[in-house]
Protein backbone atom coordinates (compact mmCIF):
# COMPACT_ATOMS: atom_id res chain seq x y z
CA UNK A 1 0.00 0.00 0.00
CA UNK A 2 2.84 2.38 0.80
CA UNK A 3 4.51 1.62 -2.53
CA UNK A 4 1.29 2.45 -4.40
CA UNK A 5 1.02 5.83 -2.70
CA UNK A 6 4.65 6.72 -3.54
CA UNK A 7 4.19 5.73 -7.19
CA UNK A 8 0.89 7.59 -7.50
CA UNK A 9 2.56 10.69 -6.03
CA UNK A 10 5.33 10.35 -8.58
CA UNK A 11 2.99 10.44 -11.58
CA UNK A 12 2.02 14.12 -11.26
CA UNK A 13 5.70 15.05 -10.87
CA UNK A 14 6.68 13.11 -14.01
CA UNK A 15 3.76 14.59 -15.92
CA UNK A 16 4.78 18.09 -14.85
CA UNK A 17 8.38 17.49 -15.86
CA UNK A 18 7.32 16.07 -19.24
CA UNK A 19 5.07 19.08 -19.90
CA UNK A 20 7.82 21.48 -18.89
CA UNK A 21 10.30 19.89 -21.31
CA UNK A 22 7.70 19.85 -24.08
CA UNK A 23 6.95 23.55 -23.61
CA UNK A 24 10.49 24.82 -23.16
CA UNK A 25 12.47 22.31 -25.19
CA UNK A 26 15.83 20.85 -24.36
CA UNK A 27 18.98 22.91 -24.36
CA UNK A 28 20.84 22.70 -27.64
CA UNK A 29 23.32 24.46 -29.90
CA UNK A 30 20.75 27.11 -30.87
CA UNK A 31 20.39 28.11 -27.22
CA UNK A 32 23.92 29.44 -26.87
CA UNK A 33 24.22 33.11 -26.02
CA UNK A 34 26.97 35.02 -27.72
CA UNK A 35 28.71 37.85 -25.90
CA UNK A 36 28.17 41.41 -27.04
CA UNK A 37 31.03 43.24 -28.70
CA UNK A 38 32.13 46.50 -27.12
CA UNK A 39 32.46 49.31 -29.64
CA UNK A 40 34.81 52.25 -29.28
CA UNK A 41 33.42 55.72 -29.87
CA UNK A 42 35.31 58.35 -31.87
CA UNK A 43 34.41 61.73 -33.36
CA UNK A 44 34.85 62.33 -37.08
CA UNK A 45 33.90 65.86 -38.10
CA UNK A 46 30.37 66.29 -36.66
CA UNK A 47 29.65 62.56 -36.66
CA UNK A 48 29.76 60.24 -33.66
CA UNK A 49 31.32 57.03 -34.98
CA UNK A 50 31.73 53.53 -33.61
CA UNK A 51 34.54 51.28 -34.75
CA UNK A 52 33.54 47.87 -36.12
CA UNK A 53 36.33 45.29 -36.10
CA UNK A 54 36.31 42.90 -39.08
CA UNK A 55 33.34 44.74 -40.58
CA UNK A 56 33.21 42.71 -43.81
CA UNK A 57 29.75 43.19 -45.33
CA UNK A 58 27.97 43.67 -41.97
CA UNK A 59 25.40 46.46 -41.87
CA UNK A 60 23.08 47.71 -39.11
CA UNK A 61 19.68 46.02 -38.76
CA UNK A 62 18.69 48.21 -35.80
CA UNK A 63 20.14 50.80 -33.45
CA UNK A 64 19.13 52.06 -30.01
CA UNK A 65 20.55 55.30 -28.62
CA UNK A 66 19.28 55.92 -25.11
CA UNK A 67 20.33 57.79 -21.98
CA UNK A 68 22.12 55.51 -19.54
CA UNK A 69 19.67 53.79 -17.19
CA UNK A 70 16.69 53.86 -19.57
CA UNK A 71 14.47 50.85 -18.76
CA UNK A 72 14.31 48.30 -21.58
CA UNK A 73 10.59 48.85 -22.21
CA UNK A 74 11.19 52.59 -22.68
CA UNK A 75 14.14 52.31 -25.04
CA UNK A 76 13.86 53.82 -28.50
CA UNK A 77 14.93 51.25 -31.11
CA UNK A 78 15.15 52.21 -34.78
CA UNK A 79 14.86 49.28 -37.17
CA UNK A 80 16.55 49.38 -40.59
CA UNK A 81 18.28 52.70 -39.86
CA UNK A 82 19.55 54.87 -42.68
CA UNK A 83 23.14 54.26 -41.55
CA UNK A 84 25.99 52.29 -43.15
CA UNK A 85 29.23 50.73 -41.93
CA UNK A 86 31.94 52.30 -44.06
CA UNK A 87 35.68 51.69 -43.71
CA UNK A 88 35.12 49.85 -40.43
CA UNK A 89 33.03 52.59 -38.82
CA UNK A 90 29.34 53.12 -38.17
CA UNK A 91 28.86 56.90 -38.08
CA UNK A 92 25.82 58.69 -36.69
CA UNK A 93 25.43 62.14 -38.27
CA UNK A 94 23.58 64.96 -36.46
CA UNK A 95 20.78 64.61 -39.03
CA UNK A 96 20.08 61.11 -37.66
CA UNK A 97 20.52 61.81 -33.94
CA UNK A 98 21.58 64.98 -32.13
CA UNK A 99 23.40 64.34 -28.87
CA UNK A 100 23.02 66.96 -26.12
CA UNK A 101 26.01 68.77 -24.57
CA UNK A 102 25.91 66.71 -21.34
CA UNK A 103 25.01 63.16 -20.35
CA UNK A 104 25.79 59.49 -20.65
CA UNK A 105 24.34 57.25 -23.36
CA UNK A 106 24.29 53.57 -24.22
CA UNK A 107 24.31 52.82 -27.94
CA UNK A 108 23.39 49.30 -29.03
CA UNK A 109 23.14 48.07 -32.57
CA UNK A 110 22.80 44.75 -34.34
CA UNK A 111 24.84 44.03 -37.45
CA UNK A 112 23.76 41.48 -40.05
CA UNK A 113 25.52 40.07 -43.10
CA UNK A 114 24.09 38.57 -46.30
CA UNK A 115 27.12 36.25 -46.43
CA UNK A 116 26.61 35.11 -42.81
CA UNK A 117 22.85 35.21 -42.19
CA UNK A 118 23.16 32.96 -39.12
CA UNK A 119 25.78 35.18 -37.41
CA UNK A 120 24.40 38.46 -36.15
CA UNK A 121 26.65 40.71 -34.11
CA UNK A 122 25.40 42.85 -31.22
CA UNK A 123 27.56 45.87 -30.56
CA UNK A 124 27.35 48.03 -27.43
CA UNK A 125 29.08 51.33 -26.73
CA UNK A 126 28.96 53.65 -23.77
CA UNK A 127 29.57 57.31 -24.41
CA UNK A 128 29.75 60.30 -22.15
CA UNK A 129 29.35 63.89 -23.17
CA UNK A 130 30.85 66.68 -21.11
CA UNK A 131 30.71 70.25 -22.34
CA UNK A 132 30.07 69.00 -25.86
CA UNK A 133 33.08 66.63 -25.89
CA UNK A 134 32.34 62.95 -26.47
CA UNK A 135 34.33 60.13 -24.89
CA UNK A 136 33.93 56.41 -24.18
CA UNK A 137 32.62 55.33 -20.79
CA UNK A 138 32.95 51.93 -19.12
CA UNK A 139 29.96 49.64 -19.40
CA UNK A 140 28.51 47.70 -16.49
CA UNK A 141 27.60 44.01 -16.59
CA UNK A 142 23.94 45.07 -16.83
CA UNK A 143 24.66 47.03 -20.02
CA UNK A 144 26.75 44.47 -21.91
CA UNK A 145 26.95 40.68 -21.91
CA UNK A 146 30.59 39.75 -21.55
CA UNK A 147 32.18 36.33 -21.87
CA UNK A 148 32.91 34.54 -18.62
CA UNK A 149 36.56 35.12 -17.76
CA UNK A 150 37.06 31.45 -16.91
CA UNK A 151 35.19 29.78 -19.78
CA UNK A 152 35.15 32.50 -22.44
CA UNK A 153 31.37 31.94 -22.73
CA UNK A 154 28.52 34.22 -21.51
Amino acid sequence: MVITKNISGLRPALLSLTCLLALTGCPGSGDRLTPDEEATVIMMADNVCFEVQDAGDYQPADIAINPRGTPYKEQNIIFDPALRVTEGKLCVPPSFYTFPNQGEFIVEYVLTSPQHPDKTRKMVAGLGISQGHIHSISLTDREIMRPNSETGKP
